[in-house]
């Protein structure tokens, strides 16, 4: 998301300092807050409005625009912008996010229920934000060579949960290929692993008691 209109902004921000530049915005004594704010915004590579901080004055998207104002920005151009960047975040929020969940063919015995719930992020493995951008045949190639440097680095034992004995690369909701411990692809398959899904809802019951338990 870095571009001229970043760079421009940036120049024009530094050639005024920072407390004018506050109260120009309507902040007439500039709280450290209100400088970290600004801070904030600058080094944000979506001008902070993927940020849900706020105060009394301004919401995300209101003070970009009101700091683009005072630094005489181009406003046609800022709103073209500040539009593409929304539609960018809006495109991130909804997209589904790929992830490879991890295979040891789990079933529960004696395992407290509490453990397992610690544990659950152990079985997932995921990838860097706008990975899901990518064609699909470099998503996969990726998510082979994390399968080959997760066995590596575990040695195939995934503690509490066993042995791995596959991985299963989600590249859509419920769809994903197989993988064996090499990255090798195995086969593909439509809809939930049984047993992905019913340890998974065991453990949803344990959180959401625990969540109610600290409210």
């Amino acid at each position: 998301m870095i571009d001229n209109f970043k760079t421009d902004l940036m120049l024009r921000t530094a050639a005024i300092p920072s407390e004018e530049i506050l109260k120009a915005m309507g902040y007439q004594k500039p709280t450290s807050a209100n400088f970290e704010r600004l801070q904030n915004v600058l080094e944000s590579p979506e001008f902070g409005l993927d940020d849900s901080g706020f105060d009394f004055k301004y919401s995300s998207e209101g003070f970009l625009r009101a700091l683009c104002t005072v630094t005489g920005m181009g406003m046609p151009l800022a709103d073209q912008r500040i539009t593409r960047a929304k539609k960018y975040l809006e495109e991130e929020r909804t997209a589904f996010k790929p992830y490879i969940w991890i295979d040891t063919a789990f079933q529960r015995k004696s395992q407290p229920l509490f453990a397992l719930a610690v544990c659950e992020h152990q079985r997932y493995l995921d990838f860097p934000k706008g990975f899901w951008r990518l064609s699909m045949d470099r998503q996969l190639g990726r998510a082979q060579c994390k399968v080959r440097e997760h066995i590596y680095e575990t040695g195939g034992d995934l503690g509490i949960w066993g042995e791995i004995q596959q991985y299963w690369f989600y590249y859509k909701k419920d769809e994903a290929y197989l993988l064996a411990q090499n990255g090798e692809v195995l086969s593909k398959r439509e809809g939930p692993v049984p047993n992905k899904a019913s340890t998974s809802q065991e453990i949803e019951l344990i959180t959401s008691s625990e969540r109610e338990s600290m409210q």
